[in-house]
Order: C-alpha cells, then sequence, then structure tokens
C-alpha cells in the first residue's frame, strides 16, 4: 500500500477526482484489492491493476453522485498517465512542474482552481462568493488548466 499510494491518488487526481474523496477513494481500492484474490507480479503490473480498480471504483462514485466523469475516454487518459506521468520517479517530477507552474499563476485563477478541486466547491458557488457568472468560473478553469498542462509539459521536456 505505501509503495502505490501515492501513485494511486496521482492517477485518481489526474481522472479529475475531487480532491476531498482521493484519499477515501484509494482506499477503497485497497480494501477493494485486499478483499479479492489478488496475485503480486511486479510494480508495474500492480500499479496497472490498482489504476484499473480505482478508475472503476471512480466511476462508480460518479454515477452514484450523480456527477459525471470531467474526462470523457477515461482509458485513454490512462495510457497517457502511463506514458507521461509515471516515469521512474514515479511522478514526481511531473509533481515538481505542476508546483512551480501553480506559484507562476496569478492569484484568481490559483484561488479558483484551490476552491474548486481541493475543496470540491461548486462552479456555481465559487461564482456566487466572486460575485461572477457561473460561465466566468468555467472559463476561469478551463484558461489556468490549459496554461498549466502548458507549462507542466514545457518543464517535462526541458
Amino acid at each position: 500500500m505505501r509503495e502505490h499510494q501515492r501513485s494511486l491518488c496521482g492517477f485518481l487526481a489526474f481522472l479529475g477526482c475531487p480532491t476531498h474523496l482521493v484519499e477515501d477513494l484509494a482506499q477503497d481500492v485497497f480494501l477493494s484489492v485486499l478483499a479479492s484474490p489478488f496475485e503480486y507480479r511486479d510494480p508495474s503490473a500492480t500499479r496497472a491493476y490498482l489504476r484499473k480498480v480505482g478508475r472503476h471504483l471512480f466511476l462508480k462514485t460518479m454515477r452514484r453522485e450523480r456527477l459525471r466523469a470531467p474526462l470523457a475516454d477515461l482509458a485513454a487518459a490512462e495510457g497517457v498517465w502511463v506514458e507521461h506521468y509515471e516515469r521512474e520517479d514515479e511522478g514526481e517530477s511531473y509533481l515538481a512542474a505542476l508546483r512551480e507552474c501553480l506559484r507562476q499563476l496569478p492569484e484568481r485563477p490559483r484561488e479558483v482552481l484551490r476552491r474548486r478541486y481541493e475543496e470540491g466547491v461548486p462552479r456555481a458557488r465559487i461564482a456566487g462568493d466572486l460575485g461572477l457568472g457561473e460561465a466566468g468560473v468555467k472559463s476561469i478553469l478551463v484558461r489556468a488548466r490549459r496554461r498549466l498542462r502548458d507549462c507542466v509539459e514545457a518543464r517535462l521536456e526541458s
């Protein structure tokens, strides 16, 4: 569990799992694996299996709460995760780049991202608190995510 928890939590967050649910879902994944017959092969196969169970539980949670998964193709997202973020350092270079890129964002987009993804606050409530329309908050999120993606990719390529 200790060996794979960080990678699993990162993957769930990458899929768009609200921050307040990531740890709970990761715990549910490990409990599910412990309750089923599981044959350890190697770290890579174990991470793949945990991602599969995590993706399933994430979708189940989203359906139960009547929420739409933020990514249309979660299987393709897993391929991107493995290719780009689950490197030899288990995603540490990605997280370091993301932290630095977040620090470079202006305060307002950083605050909107924090409230939406760390606290799980709905866009409508963020909009009301900031005196914006919900479409304005959505635009801030879209631009901030795009800027973060471009920044992280540039840092990882250098």
